[in-house]
C-alpha cells in the first residue's frame, strides 16, 4: 500500500536521525608509540637475552610467558566469587607505550593471557621483517596493539572458536577490551592452486579472526584463502579499511551493538555446493537474545564477478534476531546473488545513497526491507537516496523517497510505504562508468547524470570521500563533472 508522507511518520523519521550513529570515539585509540623498542629474533636471540638489538630474545611465548615477569603490566585474577581482580604488575622492563619487534621468523603457537595495560603496547614486525605466526589466542588482555604480522595456519592449536587467531572475553580467563589489528595478514596458504571446492570447507580453520572484546579496532589487514574472514562480537568495534578476498563463505561476521564498518573492500567469493552455509560480504546476528543497536555500515565496496552458476555472495544482510539503529549508507555493491542489502526485522532502519548492481542476467540482486524471520518484527526504514537493481518491501514499514531503480519497487505481503517522492525506474548499466560483468569489469561511479536524490540525511561525504553538494547525486558516488 503506497500512501503519502503522514504527520506520524515524518515524526518517527525525525527520531531515526537522533538514533546513535556508532561512536568508537569512546574508545582509545592506539597513538605513535614513544616507548622502548624490545627485540625478538628467532634467528639470533636467546632464552638469555635482554630484548636489546644486540641480545634480542628468542621467541614471542617467552616473552609472554607470565613466569618470566618481563611485562609490566597488571593480571587479571579470578576471586572465589566468580568476578575479577587485578594483581600487582611485576617489575619487569616492558611497560605501556612500548614496542616489541619481531624479527622475520616462525613464532609457532603464542597465547597473550592475562596482561591489563594503561595504555597500548605494541607487538609489531620490525622493519623490513616478516614475522609469522601459526596461532595466536588472547585473553583477559587489555591494549595491546598487533601491527604489521603475518598470520597463517590451517591446522594445529587454536582457541575455542577454531580461528587462527581469537581474541577473547573468556569466563574463567577474564575480560578484554581494546585489542587492535592493523595491517597484519590472515591466510591458510599463499596459493590455493591445487584445492578442490570441499578444500574451501576443510582446509581452511573456521575463520582468521574470531574478537569479543569491547572496543576493538581492525584497520588496513588483508584477509584471503580462508572460509571465514573475520567474526566480531565486541561492541564498539570498528572495522574499517581492509581487503578482504578470495574465501569460501564469509568475509564479515558481526554479533555487537555500537559497530562501524566502513571502507572495506570485499571481493572474490569462493563459494561452492561444498559449503552447506550461505555467503555473505557482511552479516549481522544476535546471540542469546539480545538486541543489537546502533550500527553504521558505510563506503565499503563488495564486488562478486565469480561467472560459475554455483557460485554467489550476498551483499549486506541481517537475517535474525533483533536489532535497532542500523545505518546503510554510500555501499557500492556489484554482486550475483538476490539479496544485495536485505534488513529483517531491523527497527529504525536508514538504507541511504547506496549503488546496488546485479551482475547475473535473471538475478535481480535487490534492497529488501523485512518483516523478522519469525514474523514478531515489522521491519522499520528510510529508503532514499539509493541506485538498484530492484527493491522490495514484505511485511515492513518504510519511508521511500529519490531512490533510481531498474525494475518498479515491489510491495508485498503488508508492506506499508510512506512514498516522499522522487522515485523513478530506468536502466542503469548507462549510468556507470563500466558494467560488463561477463568481462570482469565493473565501475560503479557514475559516469551519466542521474535524477536528483535529497540532501536532507544524505551522508556528508560519498564512498570515495568527496563532499556532497546540492543537487545530491543518488547512489555511494558523486558524480564528477565531465
Amino acid at each position: 500500500m503506497r500512501r503519502t508522507v503522514p504527520a506520524f511518520v515524518l515524526l518517527w523519521l525525525a527520531a531515526t536521525t537522533l538514533l546513535g550513529a556508532p561512536a568508537w570515539a569512546v574508545c582509545d585509540a592506539p597513538t605513535a608509540q614513544t616507548g622502548h623498542v624490545f627485540h625478538v629474533d628467532p634467528a639470533r636471540g636467546s632464552d638469555d637475552g635482554d630484548g636489546s638489538a644486540q641480545r634480542p630474545w628468542r621467541s614471542l611465548a617467552q616473552v609472554l610467558d607470565p613466569a618470566r615477569g618481563l611485562i609490566a603490566a597488571p593480571r587479571l585474577k579470578r576471586r572465589p566469587d566468580g568476578g575479577f581482580a587485578l594483581e600487582p604488575a611485576p617489575n619487569g622492563p616492558i611497560r605501556s607505550g612500548d614496542v616489541i619487534e619481531l624479527a622475520t621468523g616462525a613464532y609457532g603457537d603464542v597465547k597473550l593471557i592475562g596482561y591489563v595495560n594503561a595504555h597500548f603496547i605494541s607487538i609489531a614486525a620490525a622493519p623490513g621483517q616478516t614475522p609469522v605466526l601459526h596461532s595466536l589466542w588472547i585473553a583477559g588482555a587489555s591494549h595491546w596493539l598487533l601491527r604489521g604480522l603475518t598470520f597463517s595456519a590451517g591446522s594445529g592449536e587454536s582457541g575455542p572458536a577454531n580461528a587462527i587467531v581469537e581474541a577473547d572475553s573468556h569466563a574463567s580467563l577474564g575480560p578484554s577490551d581494546h585489542i587492535a589489528f592493523v595491517a597484519n595478514r590472515f591466510f591458510t596458504a599463499e596459493t590455493v592452486a591445487d584445492w578442490r571446492p570441499e578444500d574451501w570447507v576443510a582446509k581452511p580453520k573456521n575463520y582468521g579472526l574470531v574478537s569479543q572484546p569491547r572496543c576493538a579496532l581492525f584497520r588496513g589487514n588483508e584477509f584471503f584463502n580462508l572460509r571465514n574472514a573475520l567474526d566480531v562480537g565486541g561492541d564498539e568495534s570498528l572495522i574499517e579499511d581492509n581487503v578482504i578476498h578470495d574465501f569460501g563463505n564469509d568475509a564479515v561476521d558481526f554479533h555487537a551493538s555500537g559497530v562501524t564498518i566502513r571502507r572495506n573492500h570485499i571481493s572474490a567469493s569462493r563459494h561452492t555446493p561444498a559449503e552447506p552455509l550461505h555467503p555473505d560480504a557482511i552479516q549481522g546476528w544476535a546471540l542469546h537474545g539480545a538486541t543489537n543497536r546502533d550500527i553504521l555500515i558505510d563506503g565499503n565496496v563488495i564486488a562478486n564477478l565469480n561467472p560459475a552458476e554455483d557460485n554467489e555472495m550476498q551483499g549486506v544482510s541481517i537475517f535474525t534476531d533483533r536489532w535497532e539503529g542500523v545505518t546503510v549508507q554510500n555501499n557500492a555493491i556489484a554482486t550475483n546473488a538476490w539479496h544485495g542489502i536485505a534488513l529483517y526485522g531491523v527497527r529504525g532502519a536508514k538504507v541511504i545513497n547506496n549503488t546496488l548492481a546485479a551482475t547475473r542476467p535473471g538475478r535481480d540482486s535487490w534492497i529488501m526491507i523485512h518483516d523478522s524471520a519469525d514474523h514478531s518484527v515489522r521491519g522499520e526504514a528510510i529508503a532514499r537516496n539509493n541506485i538498484a537493481t530492484a527493491m522490495v518491501i514484505e511485511s515492513a514499514d518504510v519511508a521511500l523517497d529519490h531512490n533510481l531503480t531498474a525494475k518498479p519497487i515491489r510491495l508485498q505481503k503488508q508492506a506499508w510505504v510512506a512514498d516522499g517522492g522522487g522515485n523513478s525506474v530506468a536502466p542503469l548499466a548507462p549510468l556507470f562508468r563500466r558494467f560488463a560483468p561477463g568481462a570482469g569489469a565493473v565501475d560503479l561511479h557514475l559516469a551519466a547524470a542521474a535524477p536528483p536524490g535529497v540532501a536532507e540525511g544524505a551522508p556528508e561525504r560519498d564512498a570515495d570521500g568527496r563532499l556532497r553538494v546540492a543537487p545530491v547525486d543518488p547512489g555511494a558516488y558523486v558524480r564528477r563533472a565531465p
